[in-house]
């Protein structure tokens, strides 16, 4: 309502479209979050639910993300505050336009992500995925695990598709009219149909075999073991030597709780967009800048008792040290940054170098501040 309620009908179809966007990024990363490891799978098992049971369990699992999204859509289209009564038919036609879309796009990925556990445990355990993980660490010196490549091509498939779809829409929109606008959402409700018919013959074996992977996937195995390490200490060649064991510590945790790399990536694809938009230079300065900050978002993540609680941290190093574990951390992330904004800065001809080397040391004070500021809040809390 504050983002929207005084808004014209105009600013109101915009602000739907940005959030169908941004929807289509959360929805491509979080569904297999809210699915699984499903803490009920046992129970199902002993039912001996049907196809028809377990997707009704998984669409329930899901509700949070779907009820909650329907409420902002609507909340966008009628939270008129000064003519709540004008143009009801297009605020009307836009919020059915904004629900077949959402509820379509998240339909397609519950079934993309249900069906995923055989593809990725074939990368995981066949000799194929040992021998990318083999090679991704000794050329690029960063560890991958195979296994979360379905995943990671069901993100980049389900985020381009919902952008591309409000994309089309708003040139649809634009040529032809409001009525043509939906029809990238019902394209996206046939998808997600078809889907469920294809997934609902062997649902139950798919439904198990992604929750298995998924649960040895975010940290135990069967016997209830911690999974293989998926980093090594001599991977990180950016880390000092001194704190080099502490930084593997931490990483190696998030990586088995928190893709960060996913997120990030989706966020780059975000800012990409944005700048084909050609917003200007003081928009894309300011999205840059917001962007570096939004990487420092792992280290408040990092403050978790689930990654280093705060007795093993006073057990293994001093304050000073910790400091810059959380700090150093975050530079595995700085080329990245770096090769992104001056490859666009080429191609749509955005952000000067020297704004650039502004934005990027920006990220390492930030960093530095944060690191802090993080240390000094476990210490007090914990």
């Amino acid at each position: 309502m504050l983002w929207t309620g005084t808004a014209s009908l105009e600013g109101r179809i915009v602000a739907l479209r940005m959030f169908l966007f941004l929807g289509s990024a959360l929805i491509a990363f979080i569904t297999p979050y809210l699915l699984f490891p499903d803490p009920y799978s046992i129970l199902m098992q002993l039912g001996n639910a049907g196809p028809k049971a377990i997707l009704r369990h998984l669409f329930r699992r899901s509700a949070i993300l779907w009820g909650g999204s329907l409420i902002f859509i609507a909340s966008i289209c009628f939270g008129d505050i000064w003519n709540p009564l004008s143009h009801l038919l297009t605020k009307g036609i836009y919020f059915i336009t904004g629900s077949l879309f959402f509820s379509g796009l998240l339909i397609y990925s519950i079934c993309r992500y249900t069906r995923s556990g055989k593809n990725s445990q074939f990368w995981k355990e066949s000799n194929k995925g040992k021998e990318l993980r083999a090679t991704m660490g000794e050329y690029f010196k960063y560890p991958i695990d195979p296994g979360a490549i379905p995943s990671f091509t069901n993100t980049a498939i389900l985020g381009g598709l919902g952008m591309i779809a409000v994309s089309v829409g708003a040139l649809l929109y634009g040529s032809l009219g409001i009525y043509y606008e939906m029809i990238p959402a019902i394209l996206l409700i046939f998808t997600a149909l078809i889907a469920v018919k294809k997934l609902m013959p062997e649902l139950v074996v798919n439904y198990y075999a992604s929750g298995a992977f998924f649960n040895e996937f975010f940290g135990e195995t069967i016997a209830g073991k911690v999974d293989a390490s998926k980093i090594e200490v001599k991977q990180l060649w950016w880390v000092p030597s001194s704190i080099k064991s502490h930084v593997w510590a931490v990483l190696l945790q998030l990586d088995r709780k928190f893709p960060a790399g996913r997120v990030l990536f989706v966020g780059h694809i975000l800012i990409w967009l944005l700048s084909y938009q050609n917003p200007g230079d003081e928009l894309m300065i300011s999205a840059w800048l917001l962007f570096a900050l939004f990487h420092h978002a792992i280290i408040a993540i990092s403050l978790s008792d689930q990654y280093a609680p705060a007795w093993f941290q006073r057990w293994i190093g001093s304050s000073v040290q910790w400091v810059f574990v959380r700090m150093w951390m975050q530079f595995r992330w700085v080329l990245i940054l770096a090769v992104s904004m001056l490859f666009n800065s080429w191609i749509f001809g955005h952000v000067s170098y020297g704004a650039q080397g502004g934005i990027l040391l920006f990220y390492v004070g930030s960093a530095g501040i944060l690191s802090l500021l993080a240390h000094l809040y476990k210490n007090v809390y914990s």
